[in-house]
């Protein structure tokens, strides 16, 4: 079983479109505040990694997470390593370690979680669709970018506010000091054209004692969208040995 999940305004379509031709046990669950799933303004990191652990196999699963996802998925293998039998984290971080930056951050995720509830999804998809970071290599084909933008403008902004402020890039607590404590093997990945995330997850990878690093060439920061069949014959062959 192989447990995958999404970054902020996606949903399980993501991984299901890039991974359930080749992965024959697949499970997308959604992260709160997307897809319809509720966000309680009561969520906080914890609770939501362990009702996620705890909907996983009683069996060790193997475990993905792209972005926010990422950041979710690196949280389950640290505090329910015992449910998780390899990991694999895609265009992530494992949290800001400076603190002036993640404050800044913070007031960052706020300001957009009140873009979202006071303006709607409009606005604010129109500013977070041109957000340098998130430009593609190349430009999706157009029956892609129709429908990834489809699929976030029908995100329920309120939903998607509340998430920014539990599971956001400032909110959660960094746990660089706890990546040795990864006892699984671990796939990190990335796109060539990410410099951030190629940076972050360069230096990951020298704290993870079983890892292997994997670069998406001519790719950016959404990997899965813009190579999709290299990203599904990496996962594949981590997972079975199968030639990428």
């Amino acid at each position: 079983m192989l447990v995958a999940l999404h970054g902020f305004t996606e949903t399980d379509e993501s991984w299901y479109e890039t991974l359930a031709h080749d992965i024959p046990a697949l499970r997308c669950p959604l992260l709160p505040g997307h897809g319809g799933k509720p966000c309680p303004r009561d969520a906080d990191v914890a609770g939501i990694v362990a009702a996620l652990a705890a909907q996983m196999p009683d069996e060790p699963s193997d475990l993905l997470g792209y972005s926010m996802g990422g950041r979710v998925a690196l949280r389950i293998a640290l505090d329910h390593p015992e449910k998780v039998r390899r990991l694999i984290l895609i265009s992530c971080h494992p949290g800001i370690r400076d603190p002036e930056e993640r404050r800044q951050r913070l007031r960052r995720d706020e300001s957009l979680a009140q873009v979202l509830e006071e303006d709607g999804i409009g606005p604010f998809m129109a500013w977070w669709e041109n957000q340098p970071a998130l430009k593609p290599y190349e430009p999706y084909p157009a029956a892609v970018a129709e429908s990834v933008r489809a699929r976030r403008l029908n995100q329920d902004p309120r939903g998607l506010a509340a998430c920014l402020r539990v599971l956001g890039g400032g909110a959660m607590e960094p746990v660089w000091h706890r990546l040795r404590e990864l006892r699984m093997p671990v796939l990190l990945i990335s796109g060539a054209a990410d410099a951030r995330y190629m940076r972050i997850m360069d230096e990951m990878a020298a704290y993870i004692p079983q890892h292997r690093r994997e670069v998406v060439l001519r790719a950016g920061h959404a990997v899965h969208r813009e190579r999709p069949q290299v990203v599904a014959q990496m996962v594949g062959a981590f997972l079975y040995g199968r030639a990428s």
